[in-house]
């Protein structure tokens, strides 16, 4: 699982590193011939190619000059362009090194800086930015500016935050990483890829039974909402529950019948097409069989809404609240701030940005410590949706979320997602894992059925069918880690 750190963070570990007896100009000398071995594998030979290296003031312009003299050695004819001396035009090159700014840079490029970077994006040559493109503000991926574009960035030592959030993630391009020997000692935040979610997937016995695989419990729908309910319980089918437990409102009950055959579906107490609180209590002995319970996709606002919710909570199950039950989530703390923290089972929260106010009290603004912030006042896992969805433990880990596209922004993807957490959970798996590892396959379910079908033609409905293949491709990450592109080109 690959380290994220903050520039401040990684600025304390390269000044203990230095303390410790690591010449700062050894490091410097060690991330430049990084630099100089992926730009020499970029042009594929050195002799009779041209470079040109556009250097900052700082250390990532010194990076940027000791490469290039490193790729002269090497036999490439190089041009180091000062940004303090910019001529207006870059002379024409194989590659374009980028060594303007640093991680640490937050601010909106200007004057030769800002001409820089843009001389650097209208240039035919392939870009390689050093540790982050110019004009990528580190610490949070926003892009204040101008920004360069990159074909490939060198994170030196680790990923920052800034090459995994979007914007910023979207100038990076190939992403590789430089290991110049710096320890890294205190670490918060993680990508997980396709081997970590392998690792910490439940194995099925040769002898097992649908009990014993994990049952789940879902309280969903409402008169008008009944797609939450459906996409909820298929994707927990698909993603390995033993059996659903589907509990909807008993008018309902004849539109569940035909769309969600493999699911029990249970008629409950109802109140104008809304399920009530006595829903939880005509559900207890089925409770009793299972593992997990899901709670809030499409069951409606108001009172009623309120009082399930409320009547979930003590439910001695570990929970996940998504949809408008998160709404009403927000209402029970407002009269008992302690009531999720006080369950003594793990809880999982699955906010998009609005309902994340409802939660915080205001919207979002960093999604990595807005999402750590919340997970540590209500004592639950909270996963922030988003382009860039986050997890974040009550305990201050954070797991940032590279697979998805712009493509699964449609309604009913989040039940999706929850149908998948609570299988997870159902199956055996504690709230985090099964959370940021949930994430990671419906983002790559999402990436399977655009790479068949295209962004645009993406809907909530195609999910569940894809998690077969996202499964696959996550089974043979156990043994031979690919790029997930590569392995999804395997399956089309």
């Amino acid at each position: 699982m690959d380290p994220v750190l903050l520039p401040d963070e990684m600025r304390a570990a390269d000044e203990a590193a230095i303390a410790a007896g690591t010449p700062s100009a050894e490091l410097m000398e060690r991330a430049a011939h990084a630099c100089a071995v992926t730009a020499l594998r970029m042009l594929g030979r050195a002799y009779g190619k041209r470079v040109v290296v556009v250097a900052g003031k700082g250390n990532n312009g010194g990076d940027g000059i000791i490469c290039a003299r490193k790729l002269r050695a090497a036999g490439a004819s190089v041009t180091v362009v000062g940004v303090d001396e910019w001529p207006g035009t870059l002379p024409r090159a194989d590659l374009v090194i980028d060594a303007i700014f640093g991680t640490g840079f937050s601010r909106a490029p200007s004057g030769d800086g800002e001409r820089a970077i843009q001389a650097i994006n209208a240039a035919s040559a392939r870009v390689l930015s050093i540790d982050i493109p110019s004009g990528v503000d580190g610490a949070d991926g926003s892009v204040p500016g101008v920004a360069v574009r990159a074909d490939v960035t060198l994170a030196i030592q680790s990923l920052k935050i800034g090459h995994v959030s979007l914007p910023g993630a979207l100038h990076c391009g190939r992403v590789d990483v430089a290991d110049i020997g710096i320890p890294l000692t205190t670490m918060r935040t993680f990508v997980p890829n396709a081997r970590d979610v392998r690792g910490v997937l439940p194995d099925i016995d040769a002898d097992t039974h649908k009990y014993r695989v994990g049952a789940l419990a879902v309280l969903a729908g409402s008169t008008g909402m009944t797609g939450a309910a459906i996409l909820t319980s298929r994707a927990a089918i698909r993603a390995g529950a033993g059996l659903v437990m589907l509990g909807v409102p008993a008018s309902t009950l004849a539109v569940f019948e035909s769309a969600v055959v493999e699911a029990i579906k249970v008629p409950l107490p109802e109140s104008e097409g809304q399920l009530d609180d006595k829903a939880v209590d005509e559900m207890v002995d089925r409770l009793d069989r299972c593992r997990a319970l899901a709670v809030g996709p499409g069951i409606g606002r108001g009172p009623r809404a309120v009082a399930l919710v409320r009547r979930a909570i003590d439910v001695p199950l570990p929970l996940v609240v998504d949809g408008d039950g998160l709404w009403a989530l927000a209402e029970v703390l407002k009269d008992e701030p302690d009531a999720v923290r006080e369950r003594g089972h793990g809880t999982v929260l699955t906010p998009h940005g609005g309902e994340f106010a409802f939660l915080a009290g205001r919207p979002p603004s960093d999604h990595v410590e807005d999402a750590r912030s919340l997970a540590d006042r209500l004592g639950a896992t909270v996963h922030l949706k988003g382009r860039r969805a986050v997890t974040a433990s009550p305990a201050g880990t954070v797991w940032m979320n590279a697979t998805g596209n712009p493509g699964a922004a449609t309604g009913g993807t989040g039940d999706v997602l929850t149908g998948i957490v609570s299988a997870l959970i159902a199956q055996g798996m504690v709230a985090d894992g099964a959370t940021w590892a949930g994430a990671y396959l419906h983002g790559l379910a999402a990436d399977i059925v655009a790479a068949r079908s295209g962004e645009r033609s993406l809907s909530a409905h195609d999910l569940p069918e894809a998690l077969g293949d996202a499964f696959r491709v996550v089974a043979r990450a156990s043994h031979n880690v690919r790029p997930i592109r590569t392995a999804l080109e395997s399956l089309t």
